[in-house]
């Protein structure tokens, strides 16, 4: 049996091939087959692909499937009799102060493809614990993206490493060229250092409803390192540098609550009941299905203006973002309202008196 198992198939040069490694061979691939089969079926259950999400399903696979594969080879050059080190050290190109390898182009697609499937994993730990209102969104999304950036720069270093430089010895070299870019592209730095920032100290937030001094009011879609993504009220992707939030006045409607008091003010004519009036506007506010029951809207009788009884209407709302088509809603069901109740709405009038002037002429 030994002397089967030990029976030379064929023979190349230094290549020789018999019964036992072929045998080896076989079982390696078939192994493999098992594995590629075994997480096919992983990455297409349902469950798997809503825990990690289709954005990062494809890297996922990519990565295991390279993994097994590599491990495939690696195993095959073993039972072959090959040097791994031999094919791992094999030139791909050279320079006067480097040579390119093949292990280094494997270490390169380990490190893109392993830290994005890190990234990955920690990007559905992050949904996870947001669909348990374990933290809010908006927070849990400012930490991933801290979290990401810190990976790729580890990622970058450890793959510098690799080429044999010393990530200490290339940032000393190159901080005098940082020094002079620097200075020229100041507010693209500025912008990164805002960043960071608002992704630290929170105090704007995926979701969250701002106002920027510009009058610029939209939904935060996304933080990046140098700009955000805001979605205005007409459905349109603004880009904003993220130094905006840190040197202009910002105004966040979604920082402490999300119920926000809002107001739309009405006038009427002299010699109205004011009373009714008020009845009028807390009735209406109370009946639309997007103003707050608690705190209960009320209203302000404003001022004695030149030609109207001025009141103010005061509500709470959970929806700061579409604030405009309730107050226009509140508007149209005040004016029926009134014209239903007699009470008029009056508009600034002036009276003109003409003085005939007396006959020149004579």
């Amino acid at each position: 049996m030994k002397n089967f198992f030990n029976f030379e198939l064929f023979s190349v040069n230094d290549f020789d091939l018999i019964v036992a490694q072929l045998l080896l061979t076989i079982i390696a691939i078939l192994v493999w087959l098992v594995l590629f089969v075994l997480g096919r079926r992983l990455f297409n259950k349902n469950s798997f692909i809503e825990r990690l999400g289709n954005k990062h399903i494809r890297s996922a696979k990519r990565f295991y499937f390279f993994i097994i594969t590599f491990l495939l080879l690696y195993v095959l050059l073993q039972f072959l009799n090959i040097p791994t080190e031999v094919v791992l050290r094999a030139k791909l190109f050279s320079t006067k102060k480097m040579d390119i390898m093949v292990y280094h182009l494997l270490i390169l697609y380990i490190i893109i493809a392993g830290t994005r499937f890190i990234i990955a994993l920690v990007e559905s730990f992050f949904n996870n614990i947001v669909q348990k209102n374990k933290i809010e969104k908006g927070r849990s999304r400012s930490v991933f993206m801290i979290i990401k950036y810190l990976a790729y720069v580890i990622a970058i270093s450890i793959f510098i490493e690799t080429l044999g430089f010393r990530i200490t010895i290339v940032i000393a070299s190159l901080s005098a060229l940082l020094v002079g870019v620097g200075l020229g592209i100041q507010h693209f730095f500025n912008d990164i250092i805002s960043g960071i920032v608002v992704l630290f100290d929170h105090s704007i937030k995926v979701d969250d409803v701002v106002e920027i001094e510009s009058e610029v009011i939209g939904r935060v879609v996304k933080i990046n390192l140098r700009t955000s993504l805001i979605s205005t009220r007409d459905n349109v992707i603004m880009i904003i540098p993220n130094s905006m939030f840190t040197t202009e006045k910002v105004i966040n409607w979604s920082h402490n609550t999300k119920k926000t008091r809002f107001e739309v003010k009405v006038g009427v004519a002299y010699g109205s009941d004011v009373r009714l009036v008020e009845n009028i506007l807390v009735d209406v506010a109370k009946k639309h299905p997007q103003v707050a029951e608690k705190p209960a809207p009320f209203v302000l009788f404003y001022d004695f203006g030149n030609s109207s009884l001025d009141f103010v209407l005061k509500f709470w709302s959970d929806y700061p973002f579409y604030i405009e088509p309730i107050k226009s809603d509140l508007r149209f069901e005040i004016d029926k309202k009134f014209r239903e109740n007699g009470v008029t709405i009056p508009f600034p009038q002036q009276d003109v008196y003409i003085k005939q002037m007396p006959d020149q002429s004579k």
